[in-house]
């Protein structure tokens, strides 16, 4: 109940850090060599997708209407510190939903249970499932 509580009062900065895990989406790229009795050979590029477990932690500001997330390593583009504008920011009596803005084609959908303090993490990168835990931000 206090963790609703606090999230009400998006006027005061808030900063929660969630704890959890999931499964990164990534990419595996291999060059196989083929040959033929006949004498005929190739290089193919071999490109498949598999996913990789991870624990991490996630943390997110809200102040006002605006909101930033830092999203687990392995779930991030290369490059970066992790952070990134949280848009399409929704508040419920229950929720707070928005979407990660990583870039164009990748926007995870961030959900967070006001009650309970859980957060979903969905997206192109992969998923994330974990608690989050508070305070005002100093």
């Amino acid at each position: 109940m206090f963790f609703a509580l606090l999230l009400a009062q998006t006027a005061t900065p808030l900063e929660l850090i969630c704890v959890g895990g999931g499964a990164a989406n990534k990419a595996d790229i291999a060059t196989v060599y083929g040959a033929e009795n006949s004498g005929n050979n190739a290089w193919p590029t071999m490109h498949d997708r598999r996913r990789e477990a991870f624990r991490d932690r996630v943390e997110v500001r809200i102040a006002g209407e605006q909101g930033r997330i830092r999203l687990p390593q392995a779930m991030l583009p290369a490059g970066g510190d992790g952070w990134f504008n949280l848009g399409k920011l929704k508040l419920s009596a229950r929720t707070l939903t928005a979407a990660a803005a990583i870039d164009l084609m990748n926007n995870p959908r961030v959900r967070l249970d006001r009650a309970t303090g859980a957060i979903r993490i969905r997206g192109a990168a992969g998923s994330y499932d974990g608690v989050c835990q508070g305070g005002l931000a100093s």
